[in-house]
């Protein structure tokens, strides 16, 4: 065998070659349960009448800003259903269990909170009363990325997201809400122990609520009134009520339930106090099956 010696320096050549994988930028493997981060833009709502009146027809709303999520391909060429998930601001790994189920399902997600870096403070946590109102722009900025995107199917996106911030699919998806300004719409929306006073209807896409029969910390009986109120609806509102669960019942990492100050069940910094938070196994597994049904059902 012949062997060849190199002596001294390496030629720049040959540096090169060592090194070009490591400058060349990383693909996006569709599949692959890797992350990659994408920035999308929060839109801006059209002029209304009275703007278009009074306005140069150049005229447009204020920039509402951009947020940073994260997307996740299934495996396949797609284009692929997708959900866009609305975390809390918990830890975003308490949410990769849910990730990586949708991924299996054969759901691409856009996810994020409201927790935006470099310093992960709430957006518009100084109005916490409004519960995050500015929640459905950004839900509708991130359908409009997804749209684009050549691996979604644009006519297949649903949102998904849980407790307070729960009202945003719900809101998203009402007839007089943000989606009136906007041609892309919502396929169906998913939320999980929300806030149910933002779920006034009728509403123009099919919802379901999963949630608790003991949370101490969201009000069931307005979602119940919404579920009875909707029946007669295009699309009725399905809400199912899990024994033996409260706040967080899909979360593991929350561990068994137990009484909790604010900062422990509210990090979204809403106007609200502590209340009991934990896991329960046996209610996650029929979340999970309500949900998979219900996308299927309705992104298939």
């Amino acid at each position: 065998m012949t062997k060849i010696l190199l002596s001294g320096r390496l030629p720049a050549l040959v540096v090169a070659l060592f090194l070009l994988p490591l400058m060349l930028p990383t693909k996006f493997v569709q599949g692959s349960a890797v992350a990659q981060t994408v920035t999308f833009e929060l839109p801006r709502a059209p002029l209304t009448p009275l703007q278009q009146k009074r306005l140069k027809t150049t005229a447009t709303n204020l920039s509402q800003g951009h947020f940073s999520g994260d997307l996740r391909l299934p495996k396949g060429d797609g284009p692929h259903p997708a959900v866009v998930v609305i975390r809390t601001c918990h830890d975003a790994a308490h949410y990769a269990p849910w990730l990586d189920q949708l991924e299996n399902w054969g759901y691409a997600t856009l996810s994020f909170s409201r927790c935006q870096p470099p310093d992960l403070v709430p957006d518009d946590a100084e109005i916490p009363a409004l519960d995050w109102k500015r929640g459905s722009l950004a839900a509708l900025g991130a359908l409009l990325y997804l749209a684009d995107r050549p691996e979604i199917d644009a006519d297949r996106i649903a949102i998904m997201s849980w407790s307070r911030l729960g009202m945003i699919p719900l809101s998203t998806l009402q007839y007089e809400g943000f989606a009136q300004f906007f041609e892309a719409k919502f396929a169906a929306g998913v939320a999980l122990y929300p806030f149910c006073s933002f779920a006034r209807g009728p509403h123009m896409g099919p919802i379901l609520i999963v949630s608790g029969k003991e949370d101490d910390w969201v009000d069931n009986t307005v979602c119940h009134r919404v579920a009875a109120e909707s029946r007669s609806d295009e699309h009725p509102v399905r809400a199912v009520f899990l024994e033996n669960a409260v706040h967080g019942f899909d979360i593991a990492a929350f561990g068994a339930p137990r009484a909790v100050e604010a900062a422990v069940i509210n990090p979204d910094r809403f106007a609200a106090g502590g209340g009991t938070l934990g896991y329960n196994p046996a209610a996650a597994k029929a979340a999970q099956g309500e949900i998979r049904q219900f996308l299927d059902r309705h992104l298939r």
